[in-house]
């Protein structure tokens, strides 16, 4: 059985839970495509939410074994961080998140369009001023290129976790919609309405759209029957079949059993994030109608 595939926020989710002894790793996770990408999720999330410092910089004098372990995260670093980087993993992750945040700042190289080139360009700069310059010191040629090897292979690594993430989304949707239809109910000029309905014609849930300023809104509203998280799927299937809007500009406001919360899809990741931080409002409760009383 293969395993399944974590967004960002599951595997921040899971590594809560393991960090307070709720759970264990699953078997298999550090093995998986997307074992990389879930470590460096994890670290970043450790760093900045769990203990509040600022960048990997400031982390780099602060991490030990000690703390490591302490906040369990020994496994990752042994399982999948050392085994791809070496002993110096850390000084490499430095550099990495620096190039990243240089590579993601608009303002910064704008005559560069292309993501990898973008990548490799911020790697040449965060090198030198965080490791040294080869040039004044040639010692540091070998760790250029280690570490700049590492680079291509982590983002080899991270494209291959994507094409696992997608795979999983239409794998996930594709059994969701096999015994379902998405029927439009209304059509108007500012809005737009969808029944869910199963082979006999049944209504296991509602999508109304209203084109809105500034932005498009969605409500999708689902029957106590629909498993519990597959909104998702619902979502997903909006988006690549009736919403030609580009990702990030449509809110979803999710209802099932309660209200669960509002969504839209990050356009650097690609996943659902919640519009608010704090906790939805879970004693909400919406019910929906039979649909012999309608």
């Amino acid at each position: 059985m293969e395993a399944e595939y974590l967004d960002d926020e599951e595997v921040i989710a899971l590594y809560n839970q393991v960090r307070t002894g709720r759970k264990q790793w699953p078997t298999g996770i550090w093995s998986s495509p997307a074992a990389l990408q879930y470590a460096v999720t994890i670290f970043d999330y450790w760093i900045h939410n769990v203990m509040g410092w600022k960048s990997w910089p400031e982390a780099r004098k602060r991490v030990n074994p000690v703390v490591l372990e302490e906040h369990r995260l020994a496994d990752i670093v042994e399982q999948v961080l050392v085994p791809e980087f070496g002993e110096d993993w850390l000084d490499f992750e430095v550099v990495l998140n620096e190039s990243m945040r240089l590579s993601e700042d608009p303002e910064w190289q704008t005559d560069l369009a292309d993501r990898q080139e973008r990548v490799e360009a911020a790697f040449e700069h965060a090198f030198e001023q965080l490791i040294g310059s080869t040039q004044k010191e040639p010692r540091l040629l070998s760790t250029y290129h280690r570490f700049r090897n590492h680079l291509l292979r982590m983002w080899s690594a991270f494209q291959e976790a994507q094409a696992e993430r997608e795979k999983a989304q239409r794998d996930a949707a594709t059994k969701f919609w096999k015994d379902l239809r998405l029927v439009r109910s209304s059509r108007s000029t500012s809005g737009e309405t969808w029944s869910i309905v199963n082979h006999e014609d049944e209504r296991l849930g509602e999508v109304t759209m209203v084109w809105g300023e500034p932005h498009p809104y969605c409500v999708v509203v689902l029957d106590e029957r629909v498993p519990e998280g597959e909104w998702e799927q619902v979502v997903y299937r909006l988006e690549q079949e009736v919403f030609i809007e580009e990702p990030g500009l449509i809110s979803f406001a999710i209802w099932h059993k309660s209200f669960i919360g509002e969504y839209y899809r990050c356009v650097d990741c690609g996943e659902l994030h919640s519009q608010f931080d704090d906790d939805t409002a879970a004693d909400l409760r919406l019910d929906l109608p039979d649909d012999e009383n309608d």
